[in-house]
């Protein structure tokens, strides 16, 4: 049997319990694993979502080790979550108190919303045209 491949995306993160639980809001599963008591794997689909505390482990350099850990943390990267409620979406997002850094707006392949999440790494959020 072939193994599945899978995308895989680490995000270090100041508080891992608060991050934790806002993807989770967002519609990622927690996977249980207790090896690693610093890191909180996730699913969405067939992606993999790998939250790890900020201090947890070193980088294989010590400038990137110390460029993870001094940030900005969030620069350049975008992570796009498909939802099937983009209005209900931007909701909790406003409710977290988190910042929205485009309101929502229709784009050509659908309907979306961005924002940044408590450790600055922004989100896109996409919902598609009904069929």
């Amino acid at each position: 049997m072939r193994r599945t491949r899978q995308l895989k995306v680490g995000l270090r993160v100041r508080d891992l319990d608060a991050s934790c639980g806002l993807y989770r809001k967002l519609g990622f599963k927690q996977v249980p694993h207790t090896s690693y008591p610093g890191i909180r794997y996730l699913t969405f689909g067939h992606t993999w979502l790998i939250l790890s505390g900020l201090f947890i482990h070193s980088d294989h350099t010590a400038v990137r080790d110390q460029a993870a850990r001094t940030g900005p943390l969030g620069n350049g990267l975008v992570l796009t979550v498909p939802t099937r409620n983009l209005q209900a979406l931007h909701a909790l997002w406003c409710a977290e108190g988190l910042p929205v850094t485009l309101e929502p707006a229709d784009a050509p392949w659908g309907r979306i919303f961005m924002g940044l999440d408590p450790d600055g790494y922004e989100l896109l959020f996409e919902q598609s045209p009904s069929r």
